[in-house]
């Protein structure tokens, strides 16, 4: 773990920052199965080339958070892996690269800040009873089928690289807690237009990724660079 001096911060506040094997070592702890993954500890290879493909389409990386100098590897601050996080949670419910990373780009700064919130008070990483129900939802429909989309110039529809028409990813909101959850699904699914929802929970994702994020070890030279 490293730490790196926060643009627009005091001098003096500095965030902890995790190289790229330790976040592919987090992510693969927090979102594999165990036993379906044969217990295995690191990630196999596709799963790294997974990665680089997210990063590929500024996942979770904007172009000028890189470091673009020859000889040195990016850094992560913890709410940029939890953002990778999401993003494969997403990709494994359907959503393709593209569309996920258009996704993360207008969703970046309030997923952060969502994350940040979430660790002010998080739950337990482990599996255990709690009391307080701490668990936060995103909620948002994916529209695939084209003929259902409203006229869209994809010239001038922001954070979209990809060719053709861009994706349709409407009424992201946040539930915190069961009742929550319910609350907004009232309102949510409404008639025969809004009638599903992609359902994502945050809040006990968030904990444990951090946890194995603070524990992870860095690779040896040569491994996940």
């Amino acid at each position: 773990m490293d730490v790196l001096l926060c643009p627009g911060e005091q001098k003096g506040t500095a965030v902890a920052t995790y190289k790229k094997s330790q976040a592919l070592y987090a992510l693969w702890r927090t979102l594999s199965n165990p036993a379906l993954a044969g217990g295995a500890e690191r990630p196999p290879g596709i799963f790294g080339r997974r990665f680089d493909k997210l990063v590929s389409v500024n996942v979770p990386l904007l172009p000028e958070e890189r470091v673009g100098q020859a000889g040195k590897d990016n850094q992560f601050t913890a709410d940029q892996v939890f953002l990778m996080a999401v993003a494969l949670t997403i990709m494994d419910s359907g959503l393709g690269l593209g569309a996920t990373g258009f996704f993360i780009y207008h969703a970046r700064e309030s997923l952060k800040a969502r994350y940040r919130a979430i660790m002010e008070n998080p739950p337990s990483p482990f599996p255990e009873y709690e009391r307080d129900d701490k668990r936060v939802y995103l909620l948002f429909q994916n529209r695939d089928i084209q003929e259902f989309y409203p006229p869209i110039d994809s010239g001038k529809v922001e954070g979209w690289a990809g060719t053709g028409t861009p994706p349709l990813i409407v009424n992201p909101v946040y539930a915190v807690g069961l009742d929550g959850l319910k609350e907004k699904m009232n309102t949510y699914l409404q008639g025969g237009n809004y009638n599903h929802a992609l359902v994502v929970e945050l809040a006990k994702m968030a904990s444990v990724l951090t946890y194995n994020l603070e524990h992870a070890p860095i690779a040896k030279r040569g491994r996940h660079k």
